[in-house]
């Protein structure tokens, strides 16, 4: 059951989402949540800011944290508006005293704000944010990624997928779909990576000319959707496509996008090939050529070396055919655990707890 917390707390922020705020005279609010880069976790708080007519100000009624969602209700004043006269407020929420917490579990939380001013609570804010270390996230790998099935919601998105491309800590995405009308359309935008996340807001292009126009006119540029990713591994995201409305959220898709390869056979066919391991400090690289996989069981398989003096065994993700663990082992027993495995770069920790990682080569 979802906790209920009314508590008032100091404005602290470490976890920081800035929300601009304002109300018609009507009650209505416009909101935008930026998620920021934090302090230590120990005092993570959740605020928002803005600005409302006077008279108007919005409050928190209540914080509910169920998992990895956190939800809060702002209470917005239905009389008494002075849309002449706008002022500056902060809000401020604690979801981990919700959950009788110090500080939020390393995790990545949906956050939710809710408006209510007397008729019900609808959606005005939606973002992701990640209070786990950056160093343990994982690095997407870019290429195309295509919509997967999410268990018990709704099924993937037919013909539809998306483009990424990552350079540092820079994302470029593209989003493959189709418009209410059934026609095609993609969109496009790019963001700077926060941790496993990223907040991309989208474009699209329209009115522009065929390939074999002579024109050269310069086609209109329209706002989209955003899409916020939160990446599970370097090749599978939980994405949540958001669609607003005069600057407000007001709908949000769940989707998941895994990124695949063309080769067919079985599970582990797409990892065959040569792969150098290159440790942390660059030293004591080592050739591996693994041959056709070799399954274990169906939540597993085994890659051989050519050599004969290595193995390479994967555990699949649950619903999936592709590894979400490895282990590297010799003749001497295991040499490296992978809890990061990506089609191109595998990556993990030696026997020491030293960083290393393996790279596909051409042969």
């Amino acid at each position: 059951m979802p906790l209920r917390c009314t508590r008032k707390t100091p404005f602290l922020l470490a976890l920081a989402l800035f929300a601009g705020l304002a109300s018609a005279a009507d009650g209505s609010m416009r909101v935008q949540l930026e998620p920021s880069t934090g302090n230590p976790p120990s005092a993570q708080r959740i605020g928002i800011r803005g600005t409302a007519p006077s008279g108007c100000v919005p409050a928190i009624d209540h914080t509910t944290i169920d998992g990895a969602d956190i939800s809060i209700v702002l209470s917005v004043p239905s009389t008494g508006c002075k849309p002449q006269r706008q002022i500056p407020f902060h809000l401020d929420a604690d979801p981990a005293a919700v959950a009788g917490l110090r500080a939020l579990p390393p995790q990545v939380f949906r956050i939710r704000v809710y408006a209510d001013s007397g008729a019900g609570a609808s959606l005005a804010a939606f973002g992701l944010v990640d209070t786990s270390s950056s160093a343990l996230a994982p690095i997407p790998e870019s290429g195309f990624w295509w919509s997967q099935p999410i268990p018990d919601s709704n099924a993937p998105v037919a013909g539809s997928g998306m483009s990424l491309e990552i350079q540092d800590n820079q994302i470029a995405g593209s989003l493959l779909g189709f418009a209410d009308t059934g026609s095609a359309t993609w969109y496009f935008g790019s963001a700077t990576m926060t941790a496993r996340t990223a907040r991309i807001p989208l474009v699209h292009l329209a009115n522009g000319d065929s390939w074999f126009s002579a024109i050269g006119t310069r086609p209109d540029v329209e706002s989209g959707p955003r899409i916020e990713l939160e990446f599970i591994s370097p090749t599978r995201t939980r994405a949540y496509l958001v669609r607003s409305e005069e600057g407000r959220d007001v709908e949000v898709r769940s989707l998941a996008f895994s990124r695949t390869v063309f080769a067919t056979g079985p599970s582990g066919t797409a990892w065959t090939g040569r792969w150098v391991l290159v440790a942390g400090d660059g030293r004591g690289a080592r050739v591996f050529d693994f041959s056709a996989s070799t399954s274990r069981d169906a939540e597993s398989f085994q890659l051989v070396d050519a050599a004969g003096n290595a193995n390479l065994d994967c555990r699949l993700a649950a619903g999936t055919t592709h590894p979400d663990a490895c282990t590297l082992s010799a003749l001497a027993g295991p040499l490296v655990d992978f809890d990061q495995v990506g089609f191109d770069h595998l990556s993990g920790h030696d026997a020491n707890g030293a960083p290393i990682q393996m790279l596909r080569v051409p042969r």
